[in-house]
């Protein structure tokens, strides 16, 4: 071989290594940016599992098993997942094989993360929101909607009416002992005085029993009902929380709002359906609000109730014209000798309100057994008369169902749909974060170190490797940088 053939040799030697590193360098950022990805994805696929298998949520727990979450885990994660896939261990000569694209990842930053608790919990609505989005259509929802309106309508339609009873009970108590005092007087006069006639009082007859405790005159076994409570000093909505620096932004109109209700519906027990093993049994009740016991939230929810349904059956009760003959009779009977029409009209709404008080709590009694009840009544399915308002409050009886009529989910619907967000969100996660403390063993678990939305820079290094075969100069600290910035969302997948 003579020194020209070597030196064309040469020439030709370093342009074929040049065109062959020059096509190594794409397949190098190729495969950058595709490790990337992987990585990140492999790292988010790593999510809370309870988590998932019993709320459908997909959450990465940065806690990693600690109390508070830890980045520097999740990057450590991330640059051992991309190690490993850059240079796979092998074993025997079998398996080995010619790694063109050896490169090494050098970096990784989190620079954005949101967390299911950011934003009020929007991150944590969303999810929720996103899970049911295909079992509700946009027209259900607006069936939905005009339902919870109807509700609210009638609660809102009432002007204080149990103020109005309690001024009723003055009043009469008032004129009919101050009537008494007169006929006393006369008497001691020597006039001959027409004792004032004993009536039964609906308004004092119904005002002893609204002392007596709502559950007790409700619910059919009271000795049944759960004792489980809370401890609300170490809960979402009463921490502080940890913060992520991403919050998103999402849309809560009506039909998200309907939803979401349907989310918490199927995935939360309330008084009438309970699931097992919860750390609450009245899960719903609790998302209301908000106290520590089982028991208290369902006596709150129930008062809530009772207010709409009085509000319901006073309407009924001022357009059925017998109904009200019927409490013009019972007022003047009351207070009559006053002759004053303004007492006479007060007496009257006292009684209407302490009638429709007292089929309410029928209505209750109905309504916590799992029937349902006519929002709005009739003169068929009215049940109680004005004589016997005290059976009432003795006894199991109940209101006649309605087929078409609310049940007590219905009713809590209502509620659900006007409650804070904020609220919900927070108290949803606090349930969420008890019982899966609980089933996974892991007692450090906090919703506010569940991450739903990530952006991650990772960076690589790579050396030349078909330059090297032939040297052109100084190329020994040459190395190729490359940086990708991925965004992950468990909402896009």
């Amino acid at each position: 071989m003579t020194i020209f053939v070597s030196l064309v040799m040469l020439l030709v030697a370093s342009v074929l290594f040049t065109l062959l590193e020059a096509a190594r360098f794409p397949g190098l950022d190729a495969k950058a940016d595709m490790n990337a990805m992987l990585s990140v994805e492999s790292a988010f696929a790593e999510y809370q599992k309870e988590i998932w298998d019993q709320y459908d949520l997909l959450f990465l727990d940065l806690g990693y098993g600690e109390q508070l979450m830890d980045l520097t885990k999740l990057k450590e994660r991330i640059l051992a997942l991309n190690q490993e896939n850059l240079n796979p261990k092998t074993e025997g000569w079998i398996n080995k094989s010619a790694n063109f694209y050896r490169m090494n990842v050098t970096q990784c930053v989190i620079d954005e993360y949101e967390l299911a608790t950011d934003d009020g919990g929007m991150a944590f609505f969303s999810q929720a929101v996103e899970s049911v989005k295909n079992e509700v259509p946009y027209q259900a929802a607006e069936a939905l909607y005009e339902k919870i309106t109807g509700i609210n309508n009638v609660e809102e339609s009432a002007d204080h009416p149990e103020e109005t009873m309690n001024q009723a009970q003055r009043t009469i108590m008032e004129e009919r002992n101050r009537k008494k005092e007169e006929n006393r007087q006369r008497q001691e006069q020597g006039e001959i005085v027409q004792p004032l006639e004993e009536v039964e009082n609906p308004v004092e007859t119904v005002s002893a029993h609204k002392t007596s405790a709502i559950l007790a005159q409700t619910v059919e076994n009271p000795d049944a009902l759960s004792v489980k409570a809370l401890n609300l000093t170490d809960t979402v909505e009463n921490r502080t929380k940890q913060e992520g620096n991403s919050p998103g932004y999402y849309n809560a109109g009506f039909y998200e709002k309907i939803l979401y209700q349907k989310y918490l519906q199927d995935h939360f027990g309330c008084y009438t359906r309970s699931n097992e093993n919860r750390v609450l049994d009245y899960e719903l009740e609790y998302l209301l609000v908000g106290k520590a016991s089982d028991q208290e939230n369902l006596e709150s929810v129930v008062h809530r109730i009772l207010a709409i349904r009085l509000a319901a059956n006073i309407l009924y009760l001022l357009g059925d014209a017998a109904k009200m003959e019927e409490a013009l009779a019972a007022a003047t009977a009351l207070v009559g000798f006053t002759g004053n029409p303004g007492i006479i009209e007060l007496a009257k709404m006292g009684i209407v309100v302490a009638w429709a008080y007292a089929e309410s709590i029928l209505d209750l009694r109905t309504l916590l057994a799992g029937g349902k009840v006519a929002l709005i009544k009739s003169a068929e399915n009215w049940t109680l008369g004005l004589s016997n308002l005290s059976g009432a409050f003795s006894g199991t009886q109940k209101v006649k169902e309605s087929e078409d009529g609310f049940s007590y989910e219905d009713y809590l619907q209502k509620m659900l749909y006007f409650e804070t967000q904020e609220k919900l969100n927070y108290r949803a996660m606090d349930l969420i974060e008890k019982n899966v403390r609980v089933w996974s063993g892991n007692q450090n678990l906090r919703m506010d170190s569940m991450a739903q939305r990530m952006k991650v820079t990772v960076c690589y290094e790579a050396k030349p490797l078909f330059l090297r075969l032939v040297r052109i100069g100084d190329i020994s600290d040459e190395t190729y940088q490359f940086t990708y910035e991925k965004k992950i969302s468990y909402l896009d997948t």
